[in-house]
């Protein structure tokens, strides 16, 4: 196997990387707002939480300010299921 093909599928950009990102904090996020109404559950500071870090994200791709997109790359790695 040559190394191109051996790493092709596991290299991205981080312009591919942070959409991805967001939406699979999205899909975290809805999981979270299914949370909403049971008793002793508060989810809404996580749920604020992370729409303000998926803006901060849109915002940097946006005005194409890469050291930031990176910065937001990986604040939304932080997010588990």
């Amino acid at each position: 196997m040559s190394t191109e093909n051996r790493y092709s599928d596991e290299i991205k950009t981080l312009a591919d990387a942070l959409p991805e990102e967001i939406d699979r904090v999205r899909t975290i996020q809805d999981q979270f707002k299914t949370l909403r109404g049971i008793p002793n559950v508060i989810v809404e500071p996580q749920i604020m939480m992370m729409e303000a870090e998926i803006q901060a994200a849109i915002k940097a791709m946006v005005s194409g300010d890469v050291v930031e997109m990176f910065n937001c790359h990986e604040s939304l790695k932080g997010y588990e299921n």
